[in-house]
């Protein structure tokens, strides 16, 4: 009853690759950026994606449903209160319908914010208060650039109808780049696009 089910980062060309011929990616810059990615989002439009960036330009394509989309710009990423979490495996019993964490992934992790943008603690997070927000709702059929490194938390809904919350994403090579993980790191322009300034 208090759980949301999330297929999340899930590769379209890998799981889903019937529906790949489906989507066109017809955009300005194509050409210009490399494609990395091919995702899918789907749940019941009950999810929350908690306060982190992504290293990739990302476009970002509503289908059904909406997101509220809350962004930061990464060049305040010292208010932002960068941290990581690793990556676990979960597993699922069925007799029990429930899902176990298995073990932790030593390899990767997750970047993340500790800070509830929603009611922040500003005597844990005092530069916290200096951000300035940008706020997007993506309605069906909007589609929105996201770049590299922009700190975002993302809060879907469901389509009324069909009581569920559909988005594909693109992920694109970044043409804006830092060390990762590095909290305190500059952005640099990726040696793969110098060619274009």
């Amino acid at each position: 009853k208090d759980m949301s089910a999330y297929l999340e980062y899930s590769s379209i060309p890998d799981h889903l690759p019937e529906l790949e011929d489906d989507i066109q990616e017809d955009l300005f810059f194509q050409g210009l950026l490399k494609r990395d990615h091919l995702n899918i989002w789907l749940s019941d439009g009950r999810t929350l994606g908690k306060l982190h960036f992504d290293q990739y330009d990302n476009l970002l394509c509503q289908i059904s449903g909406k997101k509220q989309v809350m962004l930061f710009d990464p060049h305040n990423n010292h208010q932002m209160y960068e941290g990581h979490i690793p990556e676990a495996t979960l597993s699922y019993n069925q007799t029990s319908n429930t899902f176990h964490r298995r073990h932790l992934l030593e390899s990767t992790s997750m970047v993340m914010s500790p800070v509830d943008i929603l009611k922040p603690d500003y005597s844990r997070f005092p530069l916290f208060g200096d951000t300035y927000p940008l706020n997007c709702t993506l309605e069906e059929g909007d589609v929105l650039y996201l770049p590299s490194f922009w700190w975002h938390e993302v809060q879907s809904f469901p389509n009324v109808t069909a009581g569920r919350n559909l988005a594909i994403n693109f992920w694109y090579d970044p043409f804006l780049i830092k060390e990762f993980p590095c909290a305190e790191c500059k952005l640099d322009v990726n040696p793969k696009y110098r060619h274009l300034l």
